[in-house]
């Protein structure tokens, strides 16, 4: 586990200061920040992420109760434990219906302390770890709709210039086949017979052009198709 902040709230000194070192001696990567109000805490939390906070239920001004209200509220992802007497059954369901990730009996054993803390921390690093990954999806989510809009632009880009090319190669091929036609009428007509010979020969030649400006435009459109066409 990576290294977590801990926030310890209380306003027995004694008690932090037990806290504060059973956590030194147990978790290597926590690091603990201790306050003695409730208010120390909230302006902290403004300022600093914390892995988990651990207070006091009963405090003078802001109770724990109170402080996990306001937790709620504005850090509502940070795991808080809460630290209740053993007659204090009430309070302990109040805090674990108003948020609470677990809650702490004092005395205090240490184990349970220390297994609680841990399993809080392990909890909010997962959260972490989730939110990342659906950012990072997110992201790729919005990178691949940006691909996907560019792609389509291109494709419908090239499609209006092969329509362009298409038009441009009938226009094209107006003129030839429309002397194809005249030329097979007039090869059809009743010509003399001494000009039947010369006026085929011309026609031919004539035809053999059309044909070749036909071909040149089928060659320009192939050309251009091949050069747009995307893999």
């Amino acid at each position: 586990m990576d290294t977590a902040q801990v926030l310890i709230v209380d306003d027995d000194p004694m008690l932090l200061q037990a806290l504060s070192q059973t956590i030194a001696l147990r978790m290597s990567m926590v690091e603990v920040k201790a306050v003695s109000s409730a208010r120390e805490a909230l302006d902290l939390l403004q300022e600093h992420t914390y892995g988990a906070v651990v207070s006091d239920i009963k405090m003078p001004g802001m109770d724990g109760l109170a402080l996990l209200a306001q937790l709620q509220e504005q850090y509502a992802k940070v795991p808080v434990l809460l630290i209740t007497g053993h007659s204090d059954h009430q309070l302990a369901i109040r805090a674990l219906r108003g948020g609470a990730y677990d809650y702490i009996l004092k005395p205090i054993d240490r184990d349970d302390f220390i297994a609680a803390l841990h399993r809080a921390l392990h909890t909010h690093q997962l959260q972490q770890q989730i939110e990342e990954q659906q950012r990072a999806l997110e992201r790729y989510a919005l990178s691949l709709e940006r691909l996907v809009d560019q792609r389509t632009r291109e494709l419908a880009a090239a499609n209006a210039a092969r329509e362009t090319l298409l038009r441009e190669l009938i226009d094209g091929l107006r003129s030839p086949l429309a002397s194809l036609q005249e030329l097979a009428q007039e090869v059809d007509r009743d010509l003399p017979q001494g000009a039947r010979v010369k006026r085929v020969l011309d026609d031919l030649a004539r035809l053999q052009q059309s044909i070749r400006q036909m071909e040149a435009a089928v060659s320009e459109v192939k050309s251009s198709l091949n050069t747009h066409t995307f893999a």
